[in-house]
């Protein structure tokens, strides 16, 4: 019986995911400075600073099994290359004059995240995953004088998740302290930062039906290890792989992250994160759509629980992951939108994974 409740819990804790959003531009660790300005966090190796970056978030992230989705769920399977998307392929042609962006998007924006994922080990198959993000964001010029996104103060506001639905697998995934750095440390890349997309957005408005279309172009985050180019280069598979390091300087490798679950413990993990972010302006000050999604992860076999020192399959599902955006004083900050959205004010975005239950663990 024992055996039987352990092996539960590494099923579910495979299962973990974190949310997307809008970030700053540039190959960067989001560490509080603006504008790419800051080196990364723990980053001995000179890397670059973010608008000065080639790299970016931008490609495909590579498939970690060769586990096949439930059929009986819609999903999308993290794709093999990055040529699947062309950036701003669903942004229409018509053009949108700069007073039309200043008026209807230019600001700052309260913005949550839900997304939704299922993973697979070697025994677990298609154990689902919800998460939230919240954020501040900014839609206004960059240094180019072109309007760009950012998130204000480099920024996660805060990052919940719930995994399992049943007894089994049940759990929750601990980073959603406001000031974790969880929420503050990564690299990240906009299209811009790639080799080959230099003219690339990140952001893009156009106009379809009489309205006007959002979209953010492929970007990428990176936890607990250093890459160039996170668009063409492998993923972490082994301990010993030099890009590896010690991202939250917590005097483990890699990055940690505690589970919640019939058993407690640590992971330590590298991470990558791309998305593509689409939606339109359905009322004034209102941005609602969905996201494009894809990860990979590999546990560090330094983990604590040797049973959590593996690898998992993760593939998402584009049409319950969908965003909400709503105009915002510009003096919002993470402090108040967390102290707003706990009350349930700002955002009604409707959580379309109830399948997936709130659980004793949450809190």
């Amino acid at each position: 019986m024992k055996k039987f409740l352990i092996l539960g819990f590494v099923f579910c804790f495979l299962t973990f995911s974190i949310s997307c959003g809008g970030n700053e531009g540039g190959k960067e660790t989001e560490n509080g400075s603006d504008d790419g300005n800051a080196e990364a966090s723990g980053d001995e190796t000179g890397e670059k600073n973010d608008e000065a970056a080639v790299p970016d978030e931008e490609t495909t992230v590579p498939d970690n099994g060769n586990e096949e989705p439930d059929e009986a769920e819609e999903v999308t399977e993290t794709p093999d290359s990055d040529e699947t998307e062309t950036p701003g392929e669903n942004v229409s042609e018509d053009p949108v004059t700069e007073e039309e962006i200043e008026s209807n998007f230019a600001g700052t924006w309260a913005q949550k995240i839900i997304f939704r994922s299922q993973s697979s080990a070697a025994v677990a198959k298609n154990v689902p995953s919800v998460t939230m993000r919240y954020l501040v964001v900014e839609i206004r010029k960059n240094e180019k004088g072109e309007f760009d996104f950012f998130k204000k103060g480099n920024r996660i506001c805060r990052t919940d998740n719930r995994t399992g639905d049943n007894a089994l697998t049940f759990g929750v995934v601990h980073f959603n302290e406001p000031f974790s750095k969880l929420n503050t440390v990564f690299f990240h890349w906009k299209p811009k930062d790639i080799p080959g997309q230099e003219n690339v957005p990140y952001l893009e408005i156009g106009k379809a039906d009489g309205g006007y279309t959002f979209r953010l172009n492929k970007d990428y985050e990176l936890r607990g290890a250093k890459m160039e180019d996170p668009s063409t280069e492998p993923m972490v598979t082994d301990k010993n792989d030099p890009r590896i390091f010690d991202h939250d300087e917590d005097g483990h490798p890699a990055f940690t992250v505690g589970f919640n679950g019939f058993a407690n413990g640590d992971m330590y993990y590298v991470q990558r994160l791309s998305h593509i972010v689409t939606g339109k302006l359905v009322a004034e000050g209102r941005i609602e759509g969905n996201i494009e999604w894809w990860e990979d992860q590999f546990s560090h076999p330094d983990t604590p629980n040797k049973t959590l020192s593996m690898q998992k399959t993760t593939v998402t599902n584009t049409e319950k992951t969908v965003f909400q955006m709503i105009k915002v004083d510009d003096s919002m900050d993470c402090e108040t939108l967390l102290e707003r959205a706990d009350k349930g004010e700002i955002f009604d975005l409707a959580d379309p994974n109830t399948d997936v239950p709130h659980n004793e663990y949450e809190n």
